[in-house]
């Protein structure tokens, strides 16, 4: 049997150290990475659809509230005795129009709503596996090199 001479164990025990910070500072990385993939899921699941649903409401409101005043203006029992209602036909046009972008806004943030689902789900997988990386393998294999340094410290002082 080879006889070894071991006296400085102090690169494992830096190597050691290395294992143990790497696996907290992984760990607080994809604490946050996690965050911020919630927070967009968030953003364009919840937070915007439900902003255009509600621009829709407003924009049926104003429709509403033009299309009122477009009657009230018509309403003249004659013809003659009508004020002109051209800016309140223009509000009626302009309100329809918005009331369509909103519309068209809703579904486009719906389809990104499933696209940015999707996307997040991609990452979170991954994420996953680097997680158990930082909560189980690190600290494996960190508990593994402290032993065999126990042991080569234990072989260092019997020579």
């Amino acid at each position: 049997m080879a006889a070894s001479n071991v006296r400085s164990i102090e690169a494992l025990e830096v190597f050691h150290d290395g294992l143990i910070g790497l696996s907290g500072d992984w760990d607080k990385t994809l604490q946050e990475v996690r965050m911020l993939v919630h927070r967009a899921e968030e953003y364009f699941s919840q937070d915007r659809p439900k902003y255009w649903r509600h621009q829709v409401q407003l924009a049926e409101r104003y429709l509403n509230e033009a299309k009122d005043q477009l009657a009230q203006k018509r309403s003249a029992v004659r013809a003659s005795d009508r004020p002109a209602a051209t800016e309140a036909v223009k509000r009626v046009q302009v309100a329809e129009r918005r009331l369509r972008l909103t519309q068209a806004k809703v579904r486009e943030a719906k389809a990104y709503s499933i696209e940015v689902s999707q996307a997040c789900n991609a990452v979170l997988g991954p994420l996953a596996d680097v997680a158990q990386h930082c909560e189980v393998l690190l600290p494996t294999a960190a508990l593994e090199l402290h032993a065999l340094i126990n042991q080569l410290k234990a072989y260092a002082d019997r020579q």
